[in-house]
């Protein structure tokens, strides 16, 4: 978990409404083309008074103090200090509240790496008292994802996990953000760490867990379409609506990200979308839905640091003759050390089937969001081997084994099931195969949920008007005052846009279309060697951009 000093007193970042995908963003005040925010307060500056606590019930007997306050980020440090104390006394948080605190002795470090909001550590030390408060974690929501995340059923999921639990604890809730149970000693895993075999193992173990040990809400577990599909959906209809129209009116051609028109780019969607839900039995689709994360990137997995992956090894094997011999011999690791492991950022889960968290961290070993210059490249040639993805699968399938894993249409199952001489070993391997099959199958869900959420957080193409006084502002109400938020887009260099390089985006540091296009370079990759569309329907100057990777599946 990277941590850096906050630089609280520069203008507010744009990607502030992010997954934050790409931690050099720390360094908000050295851009020249940042707009600064005008007409801010503090609330210290207002009368506390006004503030009314009520609570947000977890069950019968335990409840999370809630506030209708809104925190601006973008304070000068100090005043930024002051407000998070008023904040903590009025939640009344744990071992804080009481204490005479001051500004002085109050640290706030911001964590880069962290997903859609703001992330701070913060901490209280006092020398002359020796005083050292525990350390909370403060969230503050990105601005502009009403779009992307329904907060009411983010908190939901959170107190559902937090009776079993699962992940850190809620300790307050104010409008924009919530103070958190800080995971000391934890850290958040980095792009080469979740290629180790034995943590990819731990991870499979613990995705086994949250599929299988939290139960979907009735509405959930009945839904026509999985939590992915449904976002997918809604996020082409505000596409459609509200920001391709801006395209063109900013003479920028759609086709520069999606290859092909937007229409024809729905219209496979839709194609594959059949072909994907075709391969389950409709009458019992909703069967295959577990509570999925849907978020599995490197950045929402804390490791403790004190965890030796070496101290759960529990078998290197000899290679030998396998029982199928296209399940490779792969060690053996141990679940005793698992909670080591947390996963952490829940705002994309819901319902969903298992091969799409699967794949989606498989999607994510392309990623290297701390790349200084390409932070929204993807790395085909990064992504897993078929070895690695089977590491990760197979200790997936075989904790807790369940059969079937889905309800996966196979021509040959049944003579599996009746046959007298199958076995336990037997039925894990298929089941493997299945799940390894399927990943292939869900990949491209993966892409195209991301690509569309890129389009939605680089928001609508709108030139910014010079001498308007707010030209591409929002107005956020606070605590007697309202904050004006600039968020303006430079003007676009669209000179020549073929090739990745060439696409611009806002003035965030994270470029959302070059990420998007990218993610359009697998799906369009995937599609072709699917068949769903021909690569003579796409442009030959795109063909140069179109990633490749290995759509081979099992034999079962």
């Amino acid at each position: 978990m990277d941590i850096t000093p906050a630089n609280i007193s520069a203008s507010p970042r744009s990607r502030s409404r992010s997954r934050t995908r790409n931690s050099t963003a720390n360094s908000r005040s050295t851009s020249s083309t940042r707009r600064p925010s005008i007409g801010k307060r503090s609330l210290s500056s207002s009368s506390l008074t006004k503030l009314v606590v009520t609570p947000t019930t977890i069950d019968h007997d335990k409840s999370i103090p809630t506030v209708h306050a809104t925190l601006d980020n973008t304070l000068p440090l100090d005043f930024f200090k002051q407000d998070l104390l008023s904040l903590i006394k009025t939640l009344r948080i744990s071992k804080w509240h009481k204490r005479q605190l001051t500004v002085a002795n109050l640290i706030v470090n911001r964590i880069s790496g962290a997903l859609t909001n703001s992330i701070y550590k913060i901490e209280y030390y006092d020398a002359q008292q020796n005083l050292q408060l525990p350390a909370l974690l403060l969230r503050v929501y990105g601005r502009n994802v009403d779009s992307l995340i329904d907060r009411e059923s983010e908190l939901a999921t959170l107190i559902k996990l937090s009776h079993k639990r699962i992940g850190p604890r809620l300790l307050g809730i104010f409008t924009n953000g919530r103070f958190e149970q800080f995971l000391d000693g934890f850290i958040t895993l980095n792009k080469a760490q979740i290629r180790d075999e034995v943590i990819s193992q731990m991870l499979g173990r613990r995705m086994k867990d949250l599929h299988y040990k939290i139960e979907l809400d009735e509405e959930d577990s009945t839904a026509e379409l999985p939590t992915a599909w449904r976002l997918i959906f809604k996020w082409l209809k505000i596409f459609e609506a509200e920001y391709l129209p801006g395209y063109i009116q900013n003479n920028f051609d759609p086709k520069d990200v999606f290859f092909v028109e937007f229409s024809r780019f729905k219209e496979i969607v839709l194609s594959y979308k059949e072909f994907l839900f075709d391969k389950y039995d409709k009458d019992s689709f909703s069967s295959n839905y577990k509570f999925c994360h849907n978020d599995t990137q490197y950045g929402n997995l804390l490791l403790h640091e004190s965890f030796n992956p070496e101290d759960i090894i529990v078998d290197t094997p000899v290679p030998s003759t396998p029982t199928d011999e296209s399940i490779p011999i792969i060690k053996s690791t141990s679940n005793k050390k698992d909670s080591n492991l947390v996963v952490i950022d829940f705002e994309y889960s819901g319902s969903n089937f298992p091969a799409f968290d699967l794949v989606n961290h498989f999607s994510e070993w392309m990623a290297d969001y701390h790349d200084p210059e390409k932070s929204y490249y993807i790395h085909e040639d990064q992504y897993p081997s078929q070895l690695e993805q089977l590491n990760l699968i197979k200790s997936y399938i075989e904790y807790d084994f369940q059969y079937p894993s889905s309800g996966l249409k196979l021509a040959n199952a049944p003579e599996l099931l009746s046959s007298e001489t199958t076995d336990a070993s037997a039925l894990v391997q298929f089941e493997i195969k299945k799940m390894y099959n399927e990943c292939v199958y869900w990949r491209s869900t993966v892409q195209i949920f991301w690509c569309l959420w890129g389009l939605i957080q680089n928001g609508p193409l709108k030139p910014s008007s010079p001498g308007s006084p707010n030209p591409n502002g929002t107005a956020e109400a606070g605590i007697d005052s309202t904050y004006n938020i600039i968020t303006g887009m430079d003007n676009l260099n669209l000179d020549e846009v073929i090739v990745e390089e060439a696409i611009s985006s806002s003035d965030d540091d994270f470029d959302y279309l070059k990420y998007s296009q990218q993610k359009i370079a697998i799906i369009i990759g995937d599609f072709i060697k699917f068949g769903l569309i021909k690569k003579d329907e796409v442009d030959e100057k795109y063909w140069p951009i179109i990633k490749y990777l290995d759509t081979t599946l099992l034999e079962l």
